[in-house]
């Protein structure tokens, strides 16, 4: 009697934990689903705490890749813990099965309605936190650009009764050594043959130090 009961604790135990290990797994197959949204989403998960100084374009790279590979870290060890609860789920199934024969099947249903009502209650709560992520990207997102739109000064002040068209005044304002337009290789090609080819009537020896000169002002 005292070993029947023994084996029937022992049983009733295995359920539990066949309950348990199931309940974790569910939760860890939420936890990769949330993960990857967050990484589809480009948003910061609470667990993750990276400070990165600065509000340019590099400093934004730079987290943005720190952040995904955090986020592909938790992934990678959130599959591994998947596949162990796999496995200790499958030893326990094999166990249960085995004592309460055809009876397994109903208390299985039984366990897994449960779980999936939790389950479900889990997601909701995800998508909440993941909505809630979304409006805090979205207000740093309008911070950011609010601190990056500076104000400039105009460099170019009009004293004078002249004028100006809008592109006169943009381009005056861009500075003083502003170059409309590059000097095309062609010119300077022909300035420094005009230069040579006036060089060369010069006595033998004053050429090269003009050539030395003619060096020092390109």
């Amino acid at each position: 009697m005292n070993n029947l009961k023994f084996v029937n604790a022992k049983q009733a135990r295995n359920i539990y934990e066949y309950s348990n290990i199931k309940r974790r797994l569910h939760k860890t197959i939420a936890a990769i689903w949330f993960n990857k949204t967050c990484r589809e989403k480009e948003i910061k998960p609470d667990y993750i705490y990276i400070k990165i100084n600065g509000n340019n374009k590099q400093c934004h790279n730079t987290m943005k890749a720190a952040l995904h590979t955090r986020v592909n870290q938790e992934i990678k060890f959130l599959y591994v813990k998947k596949q162990q609860l796999n496995t200790q789920l499958y030893r326990l199934h094999l166990k249960c099965a085995n004592y309460w024969n055809n009876t397994w099947a109903y208390i299985q249903d039984s366990i897994e309605r449960k779980i999936q009502d939790e389950t479900e209650e889990l997601y909701k709560k995800l998508n909440k936190k993941i909505d809630n992520l979304m409006k805090g990207k979205d207000t740093r997102t309008k911070r950011s650009h609010s601190h990056q739109q500076h104000k400039f000064y105009k460099r170019a002040v009009n004293l004078t009764n002249i004028v100006f068209m809008k592109e006169e005044l943009e381009t005056l304002d861009l500075g003083l050594q502003h170059s409309t337009r590059k000097p095309l290789k062609k010119y300077w090609l022909n300035l420094i043959t005009e230069t040579e080819n006036a060089i060369k009537l010069l006595e033998q020896k004053q050429q090269n130090a003009y050539r030395i000169l003619a060096t020092k002002k390109n």
